[in-house]
């Protein structure tokens, strides 16, 4: 079987030597650009969507711990909040786990409270963007992680004060190790650069084996014409398409 291929292969290659400037070079090389570019624009998109669906599905799940870490707050009389551990995820009570919390209150010199999944770090804010009342940034997290943070502002009402409109603001965020994302991300163009680069060679030779059997009748002619010019034949003999 193997044979059999390898001496099809030989016979649409022909006896003469393959000539860059050739017709069928010219046809081959256009048909290879063509697909060069095509796959190229292809992979561009599809890692594209791939990277914007893996951060759109982390950003999604940083919010729905975001909104599960404000409703287990519970504020006290004086405007102070403490959270129910119970109903938060456990990665938050795990150090360096790669899911964080903080709550950063408004007014000045009031302390930080951080998950025990810091440790003995802090979320600084970096690149900070505000939108639909939700604050999202980049940071750097414990063991330099890269750190996606997700944040909200959340008013408390205070009522062990004379003043009925006092409240206390705190700033709930929640960050959490891009790494894993990246991670698949990378996995993800690694397996399509390699499996692209195996579809473009499979359809090179395909195009070369089709340039070479469109134009064998122009190989026939001009071996019919060459026995003309030779002596060897008085007219052009042969069957050719239309």
């Amino acid at each position: 079987m193997a044979l059999a291929i390898a001496s099809t292969i030989r016979r649409l290659l022909g006896k003469t030597a393959f000539r860059f400037d050739s017709l069928a070079a010219r046809l081959i090389l256009a048909a290879a650009v063509w697909t060069t570019i095509g796959l190229a624009a292809g992979g561009f998109v599809l890692s594209s969507a791939f990277t914007s669906a893996e951060h759109d599905n982390f950003d999604t799940s940083l919010q729905v711990d975001l909104d599960g870490m404000i409703a287990a707050a519970e504020p006290d009389a004086n405007g102070a909040v403490s959270l129910q551990e119970r109903f938060l995820n456990r990665r938050f009570a795990r150090v360096y786990s790669g899911l964080y919390w903080q709550i950063a209150p408004a007014k000045k010199g009031a302390p930080l409270q951080i998950s025990h999944s810091l440790f003995d770090t802090t979320i600084r804010l970096q690149g900070a963007s505000e939108s639909h009342g939700l604050i999202w940034g980049y940071a750097v997290g414990p063991d330099n992680q890269r750190l996606r943070v997700l944040g909200r502002r959340v008013s408390f009402p205070i009522s062990a004060t004379a003043r009925p409109d006092d409240s206390s603001t705190y700033t709930f965020m929640v960050a959490g190790d891009l790494s894993t994302v990246e991670s698949e991300i990378s996995q993800f163009n690694g397996t399509l650069t390699w499996s692209f680069a195996v579809l473009a060679l499979g359809l090179l030779l395909a195009i070369f084996i089709q340039v070479r059997v469109g134009l064998m009748p122009l190989r026939r002619v001009r071996d019919s014409l060459a026995r003309i010019r030779n002596g060897a034949a008085r007219r052009l003999e042969g069957t050719f398409p239309a």
